[in-house]
């Protein structure tokens, strides 16, 4: 979809990255300081708590930590209202686009069952509100701060990354996918390129990300099928999916309903079925050093369950479930995201 920002919007995003590249910059200088008080990842303690006290009390009285931290806090605060601001600019001509895009080959439906409180009770990413608190939060997530705020900030593309996941299956085609955790759309589109005779069908909590995945598909006239509900209790008939898969999703759900993720999608796919699911890198697979960043990093960036997945081991999981040829690692060459990749058994 074509659009233009408005120079106020515009610039007010380009500020935020800036200050993010400058805070990004400045985690180097504070951990070049750590190293020269005798902080590494070797004597760094086991408990994740017990490394926050350690480094703030190294730390609590240099100034470009605790500038780190003020930065890193502030955006993490106000990079959605500021594309809320954005938006609100350029809605009058925006908005009119972003309804006819509602009108497709692709629809979305309620599957049964009550939000879930995990849910309906967070701010995810400081969200005002949460997911689905103004109408097209959908665009302004999926688009402004996806594209244009967080793909700007991440190193590498963070698109490819999704398409090099899907390197990970064995098959070229696959019949009918089912999508754990749509969102705006970005993993479905990758599928859609990858596997375009695939029945596509994508299940999400948010009723505004699945609104702008619709509109996504419907401008490149692509026919997904997109449920609003619980992933971990769709409803599906037993056996219906060829492939069940998953994108950086996993690190907003609490490790009880990850686990029913696996079981839910043991159910759904018919034997010999494959499960391929990604998401942030297990602390297990990092040092304690870099496993403190991302944890201090998730504390200020609104991510409630960011610790307790991260810890979760996805080939134990998928084991549990039932699962057989059971693979769990990094994406080459830099091990994100880390991924399982399993079987339903062909007599499961």
């Amino acid at each position: 979809m074509n659009y233009e920002l408005a120079q106020r919007g515009r610039a007010l995003i380009d500020f935020e990255v800036g200050i993010r590249q400058a805070a990004h910059r400045m985690q180097t200088v504070v951990e070049r300081a750590l190293a020269d008080r005798g902080v590494t990842a070797d004597t760094l303690p086991e408990s994740m708590e017990d490394r926050h006290a350690m480094v703030d009390s190294t730390l609590g009285d240099y100034l470009p930590y605790r500038t780190r931290a003020l930065l890193g806090e502030w955006t993490a605060k106000e990079h959605g209202k500021v594309c809320e601001e954005a938006f609100e600019e350029i809605r009058e001509s925006v908005a009119p686009m972003l309804d006819a895009l509602a009108h497709g080959g692709t629809t979305i439906d309620d599957l049964p069952g009550e939000m879930p409180r995990y849910f309906s009770s967070a701010w995810f990413h400081r969200t005002t509100g949460g997911w689905d608190a103004s109408d097209y939060n959908g665009f302004i997530h999926g688009e402004l701060v996806h594209k244009r705020y967080v793909a700007r900030i991440y190193p590498g593309d963070i698109y490819a990354q999704r398409r090099a996941l899907l390197d990970q299956l064995p098959a070229r085609s696959y019949g009918r996918i089912l999508e754990f955790g749509t969102s705006s759309g970005h993993y479905t589109l990758a599928l859609a390129e990858r596997f375009p005779d695939a029945e596509i069908v994508g299940v999400d909590l948010s009723r505004r990300m699945l609104e702008q995945a619709q509109r996504v598909a419907n401008e490149r006239g692509l026919g997904w099928k997109l449920f609003v509900g619980a992933a971990e209790d769709t409803g599906f008939e037993d056996a219906g999916f060829d492939l069940v898969t998953s994108f950086a999703i996993h690190h907003e759900l609490p490790p009880r309903i990850i686990k029913r993720w696996f079981e839910e999608a043991f159910r759904l796919l018919r034997p010999g079925g494959e499960l391929l699911m990604a998401d942030v890198q297990r602390y297990a697979d990092l040092d304690r050093l870099t496993a403190w960043r991302f944890d201090w990093a998730a504390k200020w960036g609104g991510e409630p369950f960011w610790r307790s997945a991260a810890m979760v081991d996805f080939a134990e999981g998928a084991t549990a479930a039932g699962f057989v040829d059971v693979r769990a690692e990094g994406v080459p060459p830099s091990g994100y995201p880390y991924f399982v990749y399993a079987r339903k058994p062909a007599d499961g």
